[in-house]
Formats: structure tokens, C-alpha cells, sequence
């Protein structure tokens, strides 16, 4: 069944409502991020236990979308979309109200709940009702409205955190959540009958601690090296992710469907996707920490550089998304990874004051390559998808979105601690060279997933008859 709008005033309506909850994902992100020094100092820990702030909020995410995407995709779009909208504002509330780092992770768990409801089926709604030839564009808008939550966070969070404390910045999601909710009321088509199908509750949990154990040995393994706690995380991931398939192969509806993965150019979109968020958020997570270590700056200085790349990516976002629906995304996808392997490559040379061009040019290239590559780099990944799955592939591209993001967060951390010698060591004991060589070490590490991603985006080309 045909469920597109084809009202002009409805798709805009629904796309504003779309951009807006993609607006607190964006903002977030990133005015969480520009107070992690704040953070780590507040309750004395390391980069690698502030890493969890981050990659706990994504990692609920990636392992709780596409529960909720066949709980969406089952006749419920709305009610998920609206009930993420309160679960995220109120977890905020609760995260601005932490007094311990134990609190906080507990509280950003909440919230990636939240967030998890969202993104799928923000994703879900561009999908299911708007029309096919929007693909590009629709994804772009979500794009902008995650790139100007992303623009107003650093200065935002550096204001709030100079003039009061870090627990302010998770205060202003709640105001603009509410009111998100009032809108979504009337923007959104009314749910049909709920079906109740598909709820494959076990690899929801498989996938689950697949994730967890997979993510803790990301981040701690490159600084700690394979200590007992690693590999028996090592075992459980193994055991728990081999059940997980086995469990996908049997159920009648799985969770994910794994016979998706028999196509080369989907599997090699997939790889690019997740190297860009990866890359992405590896680099948002340690350049607050290089601007107050390496640099000395205080939190709305430090706002001021991060504001860069969200402004970046505005430029392009748009224009950019109308373009590559009419003369293929592989352009776009190749263009923005030889950007990002640019970025990696900058910040690989960066050294103290004296790199501050160096940071300002990568800075740049991080928001271009966002800007060129968000829109496309999702529509190519729905456009190797049988038209019959591409509503439930909205929900595994999300998943694989907050996938890379949780990926890149814990991969970059523990780099550094690799790279650096310092894990285990409060950060605020660093000196600025010790931070330079772990954060110089994790983009050269990036630099390398960069020119893997631009030799698959090449090597693929556009998307004729699904023939694998």
C-alpha cells in the first residue's frame, strides 16, 4: 500500500517535524561533547570512563533500534516517534541532575532509549510517507536538522558551562522536546492497527550483549591490552553474536534479515556508512580534549572551533541532497570520503598552538564531508535494498548509523590511551604533549579507515537491477 503524502504543505509539515527531533539528536551530541573536559575533571576520571558518557548513549541506540523499528514498522510509527520524543526530554532532565558519573551513565542510558525511538522512526516516517523521488532530500533535511542542533551545540554548551555548570547543557532538550511532541500530534498521520508482529525479543538481546561485550574490548583492549576481563568479553561476543545469527536464520521475522547481506554493493555502502560515522565521532569525541589540553582553551572558546564543522555542513546539506537525487549519490559518497581521509591526514599533523591552521582546515573538512556525504551515503545504502524492504531498511540504516557512532567513539578512546600511555591516568594530569601523541596516533589509525572507505566507494558503482 501506497502511503505517501502528496500534499506539498503535509511532506513539509512532516519533514519540519522529522528535522526537529533530529535537532536534539544533534544538538546532544555535540553539546555534550564540548564539556567532557568539564566532566572528566568533575568526577576525576579518563578519557577512557568519559568515553562511556558517549558511547553509552549511542550504544543503547544500536542495540535497541531495530526492536523498535519492527515495533514501528508493526502499525505504531507515531506513538514510538512521540513516546521518544518524552522518554528523551525526561531522561535529560534526569542526566542534568546527576551528581555522580554512575548517575549520569544510567540517565544517558535512558536517554539513547529515547533516542533510539526517534531516529528509527524519524527515519521511518521520510521513508513511509514521503514519496521515493524525495529519497535524497528528505535524508539531507534530516541531515540539516541534526547539523543545526550540531551547529548551536559547542557554543551553546560552552556558554552554559562557563556561566553555570555542565549539568545545564542536558537541561535545554527538555523545553524543546515538549513542544516537539505538541507538533508531532498534527504533523504525523494517525497509526493504522498495531499488528504486534515481529517482536524477536531474543536477538534483541543477543544482538544486545553482543554489542556490549564488542564495544568494552574496543575501547579498553588498544590501552590495556587483552587482560582476563577482555577476553572473557571476547568469548561472550563470539558466543553471543554466533547465536544471533543462528536465531535470524530460524525465526519467521527476525530482527534483522541477514539474507540482505548477499549484496555486494549493500554490504560495501554498509562499510562506508560506518567508517564515516566512525571517523566522525572518533574526531567530535577528542577535540574537546585537545582544545583544553593541547590548546588551553576554555569551554566557549572551545565551542567557538567546534561550531565549525555543524556551519560546514549547513553549507552543503541541501543543495547537495536535490543534486544527488537527480544524477546519482556515488559522486557525492567519493568526494567526501577523499574529504575525510584530508581531515584525518590534518589532524594527523597537528602539534599544540602552532597546528591552529592545521585544526581550523581539518575542523572544516570534517563539516564538508558530512555536508557532501550525510544525504547520499544513507540514500545509497537504501537504494541497494529490494523496494520491498526499504521501509524496515530505514531502521537498519539508523542502526548502523549509531553503530558506527559507539564504534568510533570507543575506538578513538581507546587509540589514545594506546597511543598516549595514559590510560588509567585522570586527564587532568596530562601534560599537553602526552595528549598530542595519543590524539596524533588515533588519526593516523583514522587516516587508514578513511582510504579504506574512498577505495569502496570508488570500486562500486551506482545501483542498476539488484544482481548482488
Amino acid at each position: 500500500m501506497d502511503y505517501a503524502l502528496q500534499d506539498r504543505h503535509k511532506q513539509l509539515m512532516l519533514l519540519t517535524v522529522v528535522a526537529m527531533s533530529l535537532f536534539l539528536d544533534g544538538l546532544d551530541g555535540t553539546i555534550v561533547n564540548v564539556v567532557l573536559p568539564e566532566i572528566a575533571m568533575s568526577f576525576g576520571t579518563d578519557t577512557g570512563g568519559t568515553s562511556w558518557v558517549v558511547t553509552v548513549y549511542f550504544l543503547m541506540m544500536a542495540g535497541l533500534i531495530l526492536i523498535f523499528g519492527k515495533i514501528a514498522d508493526g502499525g505504531a510509527i507515531k506513538r514510538v516517534f512521540t513516546w521518544g520524543l518524552l522518554v528523551f526530554s525526561f531522561s535529560s532532565l534526569a542526566c542534568g541532575l546527576s551528581e555522580s558519573l554512575g548517575m549520569l551513565l544510567v540517565f544517558r542510558a535512558a536517554q539513547g532509549i529515547g533516542a533510539a525511538m526517534l531516529a528509527v522512526s524519524a527515519f521511518m516516517l521520510c521513508v513511509k510517507y514521503l514519496p521515493k523521488r524525495m529519497a535524497a532530500f528528505a535524508l539531507s533535511v534530516s541531515v540539516l536538522g541534526t547539523s543545526i542542533g550540531a551547529a548551536m551545540g559547542p557554543v551553546l554548551g560552552g556558554v552554559l558551562a562557563g556561566m553555570a555548570s555542565w549539568h545545564w547543557v542536558f537541561f535545554i532538550n527538555v523545553p524543546v522536546g515538549l513542544v516537539a511532541v505538541a507538533l508531532a500530534h498534527y504533523a504525523i498521520p494517525a497509526d493504522g492497527g498495531f499488528t504486534g508482529k515481529g517482536f524477536d525479543l531474543k536477538g534483541a538481546v543477543l544482538l544486545f550483549i553482543s554489542l556490549v561485550s564488542g564495544l568494552y574490548v574496543l575501547e579498553s583492549s588498544p590501552g590495556n591490552g587483552f587482560d582476563e576481563l577482555s577476553l572473557v568479553c571476547v568469548a561472550v561476543f563470539v558466543v553471543c553474536f554466533s547465536l544471533f545469527v543462528r536465531n535470524e536464520l530460524r525465526v519467521a521475522d527476525p530482527l534483522l534479515k541477514l539474507s540482505l547481506f548477499r549484496y555486494r554493493r549493500l554490504i560495501a555502502a554498509i562499510v562506508v556508512m560506518v567508517i564515516m560515522n566512525m571517523c566522525y565521532m572518533g574526531c567530535l569525541y577528542l577535540l574537546p580534549f585537545y582544545l583544553d589540553i593541547g590548546m588551553g582553551l576554555d569551554s566557549v572558546q572551545s565551542g567557538m572551533y567546534l561550531l565549525i564543522p555543524a556551519a560546514s555542513t549547513l553549507v552543503f546539506c541541501l543543495w547537495v541532497g536535490k543534486l544527488a537525487d537527480r544524477i546519482g549519490n556515488r559522486p557525492f559518497v567519493i568526494v567526501a570520503c577523499i574529504v575525510m581521509l584530508a581531515a584525518m591526514v590534518l589532524f594527523s599533523l597537528i602539534d599544540s598552538v602552532e597546528g591552529r591552521w592545521i585544526l581550523v582546515s581539518g575542523l572544516v573538512c570534517m563539516g564538508v564531508m558530512w555536508g557532501i556525504g550525510g544525504g547520499p551515503v544513507g540514500s545509497r545504502m537504501l537504494e541497494n535494498l529490494p523496494d520491498e524492504d526499504r521501509p524496515s531498511g530505514s531502521s537498519i540504516l539508523s542502526f548502523i548509523i549509531y553503530f558506527g557512532c559507539a564504534a568510533g567513539t570507543a575506538l578513538f578512546a581507546g587509540l589514545f590511551g594506546l597511543g598516549s600511555g595514559s590510560t588509567g591516568q585522570s586527564i587532568s594530569d596530562l601534560s599537553a604533549d602526552v595528549f598530542i601523541e595519543g590524539f596524533c596516533f588515533s588519526m593516523v589509525v583514522g587516516a587508514v579507515l578513511s582510504l579504506i572507505a574512498l577505495v569502496l566507494s570508488w570500486a562500486v558503482n551506482e545501483r542498476r537491477p539488484l544482481d548482488g
